[in-house]
């Protein structure tokens, strides 16, 4: 797993086992601002190390940049944090990012440090984010019964390129930043020209290009 990757299902059982033990080894150290054993964790496995995991079936989404705005942790911390690729711009499950909760809590250093960076909120996300949702759901139901966090148009944006795979779909969605929204491209692996091309903008989402992969 690398840094710009998603995790979609919010069910428990859509994962492995081990993969389920290490992010809630993470959601457990950063609740508790244990910030070494945070990295440790991290560290023990370098192809799902990246810090933006939140617990898998938990109800506020919180990654650890979130715990640290919580907690008011120390700025090497945050340092270190934001140089693992910290996502700045991710939402809570109740719609907070990591400033607005420092900022909550009486962290204002902290929150102008982790601020999202500008530009990043020029867009209308909660717009794009609708239309992405609805174009997710196109696609992967009725086939699936499957639970999902979606994802944030936002963080696309800061990232570049965001990948969406979702469990039992033998595919997902590749999700890149254009300049007035975002490009996704979706597959399911086992179906021969299932391949689709949407370009989501504030007007909607548009068809550009099917029948690849």
């Amino acid at each position: 797993m690398d840094t710009h990757h998603w995790p979609a299902a919010t069910d428990r059982d859509a994962y492995a086992e081990p993969f389920l033990a290490h992010t809630d080894a993470i959601a457990d150290a950063a609740r508790a601002g244990r910030w070494n054993d945070v990295f440790a964790t991290l560290d023990a496995d370098k192809d799902a190390g990246h810090p933006n995991v939140w617990r898998i079936g938990g109800n506020s989404g919180f990654t650890p940049l979130h715990q640290a705005a919580w907690h008011g942790a120390p700025a090497e911390v945050v340092h270190e944090l934001l140089r693992r690729g910290a996502w700045r711009a991710l939402r809570t499950a109740d719609g907070r990012t990591a400033a607005d909760i420092a900022r909550e809590r009486g962290h204002e250093q902290l929150a102008r440090e982790i601020e999202p960076q500008p530009g990043e909120r020029t867009l209308q996300y909660s717009v794009l984010d609708g239309h992405l949702m609805g174009l997710i759901e196109a696609r992967v139901r009725p086939a699936l019964s499957i639970r999902l966090r979606y994802p944030q148009t936002a963080v696309v944006h800061e990232v570049g390129k965001l990948w969406y795979p979702v469990p039992g779909m033998y595919g997902g969605f590749a999700l890149k930043a254009i300049p007035d929204g975002v490009e996704a491209e979706s597959w399911i692996r086992v179906v021969g020209g299932s391949g689709q091309r949407h370009v989501i903008t504030r007007e909607g989402c548009r068809l550009v290009e099917e029948g690849f992969v």
